[in-house]
């Protein structure tokens, strides 16, 4: 199954192909529980900016009622964008996804390189607010009125006696209504763009542009985005675009990978051949996954430690401990304040976190409330090298 967080749509597999997307306005979680048969395996499509550090306390927070409270099989979160883009069978190259909303702006560049896709290394995600919400005009009802509302519209720009004529007959939204209400998602659209066409990538060109959002059949949506990103092609996405690409990575027909940047380890004690030992325990390695649930083969365990409970790695922390968490970043180990835990087992998760190290979640086993450390490390941390 795949779900669009913010647009409230569920996409569900079936045996001959894919269900009908199915709208719910009371959140994830309440849709789920009402749902008759099992979930073999569910990817969230979430904003992008859920991805960064802040963002984490956001996926945690639906892990925790998806996956901890209602048990289901939550593999991943993916960025609408990616999710967008996932949707489609298309071949390697460059994609451009812009998000037309009443109130901003959602672009990024996704790489796609046959059936994985990516948010291409080097450009960000841009989000820019379009001042008040615009109301879009209906949408036309055949291709002839679609051309005459187009060529009306390129001609109001220039000459002004062509703004008092009405967009559609009878009479609705006149054409200089229609280019002035739309004129801040213009301007939030070329701001947005901007600096992710002028980026480190720029020079490998776009290959298409995907257009979703609430304002993506607004007349004036296709050639605007079209002029901004230099001519590429357009092509509309469908309202449940994201939820159908998160199915398709729920699938495994598509790959979305989210690979960890740096090596990330705890620094934990074990107990090997009966003596209390020192040990680093991987969360995770460069190229390597980032886990929402932290796993391991498991060996026995105690005091600050980690133990091995159906496969899911536990700390167990006593009573009046600090654990003393570090990463490594390369060679360099740093050292990471943790705040003060309760005792008791946790268990351990990653979120990614923009181009950091990402948020360590230590989830307590008996329920209580997940404390989310960021793994930026302050200035000055670094206890030297490792060798």
């Amino acid at each position: 199954m795949g779900i669009d967080v913010a647009a409230g749509v569920a996409v569900t597999g079936a045996a001959d192909g894919v269900r009908p997307p199915e709208p719910f306005v009371s959140g994830p979680g309440a849709y789920l529980r009402g749902l008759t048969e099992p979930v073999d395996g569910l990817v969230l499509a979430v904003p992008e900016q859920w991805f960064d550090t802040p963002g984490a306390a956001r996926r945690e927070a639906l892990y925790g009622e998806l996956a901890g409270d209602l048990g289901m099989p939550l593999r991943q979160f993916v960025p609408r964008a990616v999710a967008a883009a996932a949707s489609l069978d298309q071949s390697s190259g460059r994609h451009l996804v812009c998000r037309l909303e009443a109130d901003g702006v959602v672009a990024a560049v996704c790489g796609v390189r046959w059936q994985s896709v990516t948010l291409s290394s080097g450009v960000e995600w841009r989000t820019v607010g379009a001042g008040s919400p615009v109301t879009s005009p209906r949408e036309p009802e055949n291709p002839q009125e679609a051309r005459r509302a187009a060529l009306l519209l390129s001609r109001a720009r220039v000459q002004a006696r062509y703004r008092a004529a009405p967009l559609w007959l009878p009479q609705e939204m006149t054409a200089g209504a229609v280019l002035d209400a739309f004129a801040p998602v213009e301007q939030a659209l070329r701001s947005a763009l901007s600096p992710i066409l002028a980026g480190p990538t720029a020079s490998e060109g776009v290959s298409q542009i995907l257009l979703g959002g609430g304002l993506r059949r607004h007349p004036l949506a296709g050639s605007a985005v079209q002029e901004a990103a230099t001519g590429a092609p357009v092509r509309v996405l469908e309202e449940h675009a994201a939820a159908l690409g998160a199915l398709r990575v729920a699938r495994g027909s598509v790959q979305a990978p989210e690979t960890a940047r740096h090596r990330l380890s705890l620094r934990v004690h074990r107990v090997h051949q009966g003596l209390l030992t020192e040990a680093d325990l991987p969360l995770a390695l460069p190229g390597g996954p980032v886990a929402l649930a932290v796993r391991e083969s498991g060996e026995e365990a105690s005091s600050t430690s980690v133990r091995d409970d159906a496969h899911d790695v536990t700390v167990d922390v006593p009573d009046g401990h600090r654990p003393d968490v570090r990463i490594r970043l390369g060679d360099t180990e740093i050292r990471v304040p943790c705040p003060a835990l309760r005792p008791g087992r946790y268990r351990l998760g990653l979120h990614s976190a923009g181009s950091g190290p990402g948020v360590l979640a230590l989830r307590p086993k008996d329920g209580g409330e997940t404390v989310l450390l960021p793994l930026n490390g302050p200035a000055g941390a670094r206890t030297g090298d490792t060798g």
